[in-house]
């Protein structure tokens, strides 16, 4: 799933992915976040980055 969904994310593009658990999906779309922000010089007093949405309280502790 990471190397499908890594490349769009990077170009801005809108993906939805399904996989197994433990096949990287988290990694997948943190990975560009953090990279998009490092490009952008992001620090903490330009506001929020990222919002990430966990439709369970266990998914978000992960």
């Amino acid at each position: 799933i990471q190397a499908r969904a890594i490349p769009e994310l990077l170009k801005g593009s809108d993906v939805v992915g399904a996989a197994r658990t433990g096949s990287g999906k988290t990694l997948a779309f943190l990975v560009p976040a953090v990279e998009l922000l490092y490009h952008i010089h992001f620090t903490p007093r330009n506001g929020t980055g990222v919002i990430i949405v966990c439709p369970t309280r266990e998914l978000a502790i992960q």
